[in-house]
């Protein structure tokens, strides 16, 4: 008898890239409004970078999902 294999509801490394995508935000946040709006390269760098990451994380994500909720072969 074989065991039924465990599937991963959710890819671990796109829920990293979306955490570390929304902590980017947020210093990304400091950076634009500090100094009443001249945040300058520096916060646009923060915020470019971060919301191309979340959009990995969101990518693998919903690649994830969509494996999940593939039928399997049938037995």
């Amino acid at each position: 008898m074989t065991r039924p294999t465990r599937r991963r509801r959710f890819d671990p490394l796109g829920l990293w890239f979306c955490g570390l995508a929304a902590l980017g935000l947020a210093r990304a946040w400091l950076y634009l409004v500090r100094d009443a709006g001249s945040g300058g390269a520096v916060g646009w760098a923060w915020l470019g970078g971060s919301l191309l990451l979340g959009a990995i994380g969101a990518a693998l994500l919903l690649r994830g999902r969509a494996a999940h909720r593939r039928p399997g072969p049938p037995p």
